[in-house]
């Protein structure tokens, strides 16, 4: 017999994806059945199909109810992520849940609403089965061959084989970007573009341009026109990085874009359709942010159609091995001994994956040339409060700007770690001792992913 399933993660029209007792991934087929429990036409059921329905007393309703206090079109219902979105549609006499009159409001499946005199259960219809651990060791530039990201990938590779809106979650460094890559590039969009939309690092006051374009002469600079990231991300896939960081205000007007998969640009009149598939990432819980009034109901429901969450570093330790020697390989490292493997397979790694793979490159930019080196140990560790780069071997054979990116962006790295942990992540304090700008200073902390928190 088949356990019942613990903790949904996402649910949609007609998808779902949650875990057992067992902690195996199921994937539940829902359906959401209509049924009239009270009127004339008592006993009535319809399938809701997932475009929605309207129901009314007119010939021309999906769901035809006869009964005279229900409207010609009475009320929309289309089944979205936790239940069914309600709009009443100008009613005469109203649609009412839980005793109160409402104009538009998500519904949780099991409910009752009145339309009327008339009453309508919203019925879940399941069918569910066993998604199967994927046999991937690795998917797209993810890797790891634990049986946590033998599940991620099994997701991954679901969302990749639909074009659905899929919300991924996780902590900062747990390779969030790479996993909505790794669904581009497998879905049917692969060939065409992959636009990303990094809602923490735009400017609050830029931000509208860079999602919908500008015309011309729209505000000071806009000397052209330019195009925004729905029309770049045409026919292929937009990557919205850091949803949860997106200005309150800014929420209708990107819901709005994803409703009607139109957008206007800024000054502009004209509408211009756009084909888009749209995958979102963020460290923070959305349904929690939705309960403090920070993130907008509508946009979550909307963003959340299938969820997947992504496990950080210290739930799947045993890929360490397997991450260290493919960052290894990148840059040219040389093996690291059983002992220090096994020191940071101890560690927390509170930056996850990302953290790791600056730890490997900063040791090997600072290794001069050691057959072995200590990437277990940081610049807070260590206790050294300089960094010398006098004496840094550098591969010759690699483009030069490659290498000098490199090189660069490990000093950063270590610079800023030093002077974080000296100031007690007071970022004001940092960027005095720096002699630069607080803006810039929080750029780089942004490019880093550096947990300011942990300092």
């Amino acid at each position: 017999m088949k356990e019942s399933p613990q903790t949904v993660l996402t649910e949609v029209g007609d998808t779902a994806i949650s875990y057992g007792v067992d902690g195996l991934p199921l994937v539940e087929e829902i359906r959401v059945q209509l049924k009239v429990t009270m009127g004339v036409d008592s006993g009535s059921t319809v399938v809701l199909p997932r475009a929605g329905i309207v129901v009314g007393a007119g010939t021309d309703a999906g769901f035809k109810i006869e009964d005279a206090s229900v409207s010609r079109k009475h009320a929309q219902l289309v089944p979205v992520p936790g239940g069914v979105h309600v709009l009443d549609m100008g009613s005469t006499n109203g649609t009412v849940f839980e005793g109160v009159r409402i104009s538009e409001k998500v519904v949780p499946l099991g409910s009752t609403l009145t339309l009327g005199k008339a009453k309508i259960e919203l019925i879940r219809l399941v069918d569910s089965q066993v998604l199967p651990l994927s046999r991937r060791r690795k998917f797209g530039e993810l890797i790891g061959s634990s049986e946590i990201m033998r599940r991620a990938y099994a997701l991954l590779e679901r969302a990749a084989e639909v074009d659905i809106t899929v919300l991924l979650e996780g902590e900062t460094g747990t390779g969030k970007e790479l996993a909505a890559k790794a669904i581009h590039r497998n879905s049917a969009r692969g060939s065409r573009n992959f636009h990303i939309v990094d809602c923490g690092a735009v400017s609050p006051t830029l931000i509208e341009a860079e999602l919908f374009g500008h015309v011309r002469g729209s505000f000071t600079g806009a000397d052209r026109d330019r195009a925004g990231a729905f029309e770049h991300a045409h026919q292929g896939t937009l990557f919205f990085d850091e949803i949860g960081e997106l200005p309150l205000p800014l929420q209708p007007k990107l819901l709005r874009a994803i409703e009607t998969r139109e957008v206007r640009r800024i000054g502009g009149s004209v509408r211009i359709p756009v084909d888009v598939r749209f995958v979102a990432a963020t460290n923070k819980n959305l349904f929690e942010e939705v309960k403090k009034g920070r993130f907008r109901e509508d946009l979550y429901y909307r963003l959340n159609v299938f969820k997947i969450v992504l496990p950080p570093l210290r739930e799947h330790r045993d890929d360490i091995p397997l991450l260290v020697k493919h960052f290894m390989e990148i840059v040219g490292g040389h093996p690291l001994s059983d002992e220090i493997l096994e020191r940071m397979m101890q560690m927390d790694w509170p930056g996850n994956v990302r953290e790791l793979k600056n730890a490997v490159d900063r040791a090997i930019v600072l290794a001069r040339g050691e057959k072995r080196v200590d990437v277990a140990t940081s610049p807070k560790e260590s206790g050294d409060e300089t960094t010398d780069l006098s004496g840094v071997k550098v591969d010759t054979t690699r483009p030069f700007k490659e290498v000098k990116a490199e090189i660069v962006s490990c000093f950063e790295l270590s610079y800023l770690v030093q002077v974080l942990d000296r100031t007690g992540g007071n970022i004001s304090a940092a960027a005095r001792e720096s002699g630069i700008d607080r803006k810039h200073m929080e750029r780089l902390i942004r490019k880093h992913h550096i947990d300011i928190k942990a300092r």
